[in-house]
């Protein structure tokens, strides 16, 4: 029951950091190519599994929430925080499913994706898409929105996604790799 509190202030807190973060006046004015090429080398950069590289596109004082693990203030504290998490689940992408962008703002509808098991709908990593979505048995969506801050860094993220899907999911994914006696993170 305690872990059921603490994840209630997690996401409590986190929805403060949210409305700051969205009302916050824009911190520049850029181009939507500018923006669209950062966010490019976003998704590039969250697909390599160099996590260290991930968290350099943000902002030395940048907000990042994940509303199940909390909000994260500077690119060592996402460091801190991601590597240890994704050296567990190496195999998993993001993939855009589509995104828009608005000004500084990104808006990126995603699927966090593991490869089918039986090495069907392969490349699993794609963008864009080489096919349908529905081809990849392991995936559930997420909402990223990021608020872009210049010279190819963002300075708040902010992701929604639903965490019992994710454990079930991954838990799903993980029955059929070893059921399959195949390799794994």
């Amino acid at each position: 029951m305690s872990k059921a509190i603490d994840l209630g202030r997690i996401g409590a807190a986190a929805a403060v950091d949210a409305a700051e973060g969205w009302s916050a006046p824009a911190r520049g004015k850029f181009s939507h190519s500018e923006v669209e090429e950062a966010f490019l080398e976003y998704v590039r950069r969250a697909n390599i599994n160099d996590w260290n590289l991930y968290a350099d596109m943000f902002t030395d004082e940048c907000v990042y929430i994940d509303h199940h693990f909390g909000t994260f203030r500077s690119p060592q504290a996402i460091k801190d925080w991601m590597n240890p998490l994704m050296a567990t689940q190496s195999e998993m992408r993001f993939v855009p499913g589509f995104h828009m962008i608005e000004g500084d703002r990104v808006i990126n509808y995603n699927w966090n994706r593991w490869p089918n098991p039986d090495g069907s709908g392969e490349p699993y990593d794609a963008y864009p898409h080489t096919g349908p979505v529905s081809r990849y048995r392991y995936q559930f969506p997420c909402m990223t929105m990021n608020r872009y801050a210049g010279n190819g860094l963002f300075w708040f993220e902010e992701d929604i996604y639903s965490p019992s899907a994710y454990i079930e999911v991954k838990s799903a994914w993980q029955r059929e790799m070893k059921r399959l006696g195949k390799p794994m993170a």
